[in-house]
């Protein structure tokens, strides 16, 4: 029985992955025939609008897909895309001087996610926009808080008349940090965490330690947060012409007040001036047809994805003779080795920073750093080739993004100039180091450890066993040493004392218009006026902009085309076996840091309490 079970298993199992090999290969059937039958016929009207409406997560690099996976998905494939924030910049910048752009449009319903950082980039670009003549309208059915700080940059805000959505109108709820504690969880498994720790604010360890947030991480956190917050009213309030008393009450008030409003939250928001005009789809349709055109039964419109595909080319040309201002990348979490794109590996890194120093046409380097952190020894890593480049002769830039914290500013401290956003996360100069033990645990199960070595440290590091007190005091040393060699770093590199350093340091965490204060940053800056900068500290005018990147292998160059079309897209998401994961996919995400700690133990630079719910 077992047996004829077994084989039955096994068949399901082999028709299963013949059946998804056979969709996959159904799919880059349609999705090629379609990239290059849409590249025939694409044509931009005389008089159109350029529709932005990204998709999932605003990010500055995509994370690698699997194809197969996106078959397993979510059930929520629109919400679990990314959208490249450089995409979206370049569709705003040159439909600003295309004359066949009359509008922007923006349609955010499928927006999850986005940083303040890059909202204020997307809300500059914008501006630039109107300046040269233009308009930009926003459409939607609700807007959630990052949604609404966009569209604040709009000449007017719409919404559907008929929205039934639960917090429909515009939901602001303000920004938090809530991490999750596992002390009373690691009690009751008996496992012990050993912590190591420089910084009074440096709260990535307290979840070990403690139930909730202590006093000083209460006090650091609500700092930058309320400078991050001041940041977001002042823009609407400004945009919208209201006073901050009235943009206060809408949130504080928001259940009195939609209960006035009959419970008819996008009324409110019009009644509270957030929103311009209610109308029907049909009516919206409408307005926009007396703007620029009809299109079938629509408006002449292009979608910013095949607008780019229409106004650049695939791949940039280079001429490998020109002077060049290189562009790195340095995205996510910094962990040692090698890490694929939306994770910083301190080899992988370093290795393009190589390629970079060894270009004798590079005459510059900007850096675009958007981490929390991570591994100490891959960010000494990286700072060192970055050293090195500048010993080249050959200056480097930082451009700061929604994140450069911990490790993050570690790799930055040292360049020749630093741009931030007002919103940039940064700071957080401290070190910690977790190594759990589990003796209690298995002494629980009745599993025991013991035995005879050499020297007092044999056996030093068996996670079964109590810390070895030489093991304890040898990683004490290192963390003090580790926090000595962070602040020193720091006060060469921006020309500060390391007594000055220290007060700003232990651990704490500013946002990009303090920090600016403080001395941790040079200025308030976009990418490109962090490449302008580099261009004048190398004495160069004429230059091309060099991406380095990370060079992919013909297969995944193929797959990467295939994953980043519409098509592919839609495809996916019409065969999607609609498998709900997101709450699996939430606890990896919170949950990977640790793990990876736990897996390498060494001296961390962290920023864990950096992200905003």
């Amino acid at each position: 029985m077992g047996s004829i079970i077994g084989r039955i298993w096994n068949g399901l199992t082999w028709l299963r992955v013949l059946v998804l090999n056979l969709i996959f290969v159904f799919v880059v059937i349609l999705v090629v025939t379609g990239l290059f039958s849409s590249n025939e016929s694409l044509t931009i009207p005389e008089t159109s609008a350029l529709m932005i409406n990204p998709t999932g997560n605003i990010v500055e690099q995509k994370r690698p897909v699997d194809p197969l996976a996106g078959l397993l998905n979510t059930g929520a494939t629109k919400y679990e895309s990314e959208t490249l924030l450089s995409d979206l910049l370049a569709a705003i910048n040159e439909g600003a001087s295309d004359q066949r752009i009359k509008i922007i449009v923006l349609d955010l319903d499928s927006l999850q996610g986005a940083t303040l950082a890059q909202m204020s980039d997307l809300g500059t670009a914008l501006d630039a926009f109107k300046a040269a003549g233009k308009s930009v309208y926003a459409w939607g059915d609700s807007y959630s808080q990052s949604q609404y700080f966009l569209a604040a940059h709009a000449d007017k805000i719409f919404i559907n008349d008929s929205s039934i959505q639960v917090f429909g109108g515009v939901f602001m709820t303000g920004l938090g940090v809530y991490p999750t504690f596992y002390r009373e969880a690691l009690d009751k498994l008996k496992i012990t965490t050993h912590i190591f720790k420089v910084g009074t604010y440096k709260g990535a360890v307290e979840p070990f330690l403690r139930d909730d947030m202590s006093p000083e991480s209460r006090e650091a956190n609500l700092g930058w947060l309320t400078v991050l917050w001041d940041e977001y009213a002042k823009t609407v309030t400004e945009r919208r012409s209201i006073s901050r008393a009235e943009f206060d009450q809408y949130i504080g008030e928001y259940d009195t007040l939609l209960a006035e409003a009959s419970g008819d939250a996008s009324l409110l928001a019009v009644q509270r001036k957030l929103i311009d005009e209610r109308v029907s789809p049909q009516q919206w349709v409408e307005h926009l047809q007396d703007i620029v055109g009809k299109q079938g039964d629509d408006f002449n419109q292009i979608d910013f994805r095949q607008y780019l595909s229409a106004t650049r080319p695939p791949m940039s040309a280079i001429n490998p003779a020109a002077d060049k201002i290189a562009i790195i990348n340095a995205k996510g979490a910094i962990y040692d080795g090698y890490q694929p794109s939306g994770n910083i590996g301190g080899d992988s890194l370093s290795e393009l920073i190589v390629q970079a120093r060894k270009d004798t046409t590079v005459k510059a380097l900007v850096l675009r750093v958007d981490s929390p952190g991570g591994s100490a020894s891959a960010s000494e890593k990286i700072r060192y080739e970055l050293s090195r480049f500048q010993n080249a002769g050959k200056p480097v830039v930082v451009s700061m993004g929604s994140y450069a914290a911990s490790g993050g500013y570690w790799i930055s401290a040292t360049a020749n100039k630093i741009f931030a956003s007002k919103n940039t996360i940064t700071g957080s100069i401290g070190t910690f180091m977790v190594f759990p033990t589990f003796e209690q645990t298995f002494s629980e199960l009745g599993i025991h450890s013991d035995g005879v070595g050499t020297t007092p440290l044999a056996g030093a590091m068996n996670p079964l066993s109590t810390l070895n007190p030489i093991m304890k005091n040898t990683f004490e040393v290192a963390i003090r040493n580790t926090y000595a060699r962070f602040i020193s770093l720091v006060a060469s590199g921006r020309g500060m004392s390391v007594k000055e350093v220290d007060a700003i340091g232990q651990g704490r965490v500013w946002a990009g218009a303090t920090a600016l204060e403080l001395g941790l940053v040079d200025g308030i800056g976009t990418l490109e006026d962090a490449i302008q900068s580099a261009a004048t500290l190398a004495s160069v005018t004429d230059f091309q902009r060099y991406h380095i990147e990370k060079q992919l292998t013909p297969k995944e160059l193929f797959l990467k085309e295939i994953m980043n079309s519409e098509t592919a897209a839609s495809i996916i998401a019409a065969l999607s076996l609609n498998i709900d994961t997101r709450f699996f996919q939430r606890i990896k995400v919170e949950f990977e840091p640790y793990i990876r700690m736990s897996e390498s133990p060494g001296i961390y630079l962290h920023c864990l309490a950096c992200k905003i719910q």
